[in-house]
């Protein structure tokens, strides 16, 4: 039996995030299907169209990404205004659905 996608609506639903990180995810989703399996929106954008504030934006990453829900890559310059961060999906996304959801679980736990 391969590996299967995590079922999205189960993650979120989870009681991991609120409703408002819930529309912040679902922007960064849909930024990352439009955009070749990356996402690089600034956070005024997504927190413009997921109609959050940017602190609740970057808060719903930092949770994402610390769950293995998102994979963040930082575009550093020196001397220079820095890039925005690249958004794609993370490691839980791919895994067995039943492994994600004790993953989760018992990190929510902890």
């Amino acid at each position: 039996m391969g590996e299967q996608p995590v079922n999205l609506s189960t993650v979120l639903y989870l009681g991991v995030f609120s409703r408002a990180e819930q529309r912040v995810l679902q922007a960064i989703f849909k930024a990352v299907a439009e955009g070749n399996g990356r996402c690089i929106a600034t956070l005024a954008t997504l927190a413009r169209e997921s109609n959050t504030s940017k602190t609740t934006t970057r808060n719903a990453i930092a949770q994402a990404v610390a769950i293995g829900l998102l994979k963040k890559t930082e575009r550093r310059s020196y001397c220079v205004v820095s890039l925005p961060n690249i958004l794609t999906y993370g490691e839980a996304i791919m895994v067995p659905h039943t492994k994600a959801t004790h993953d989760l679980r018992s990190r929510e736990a902890a």
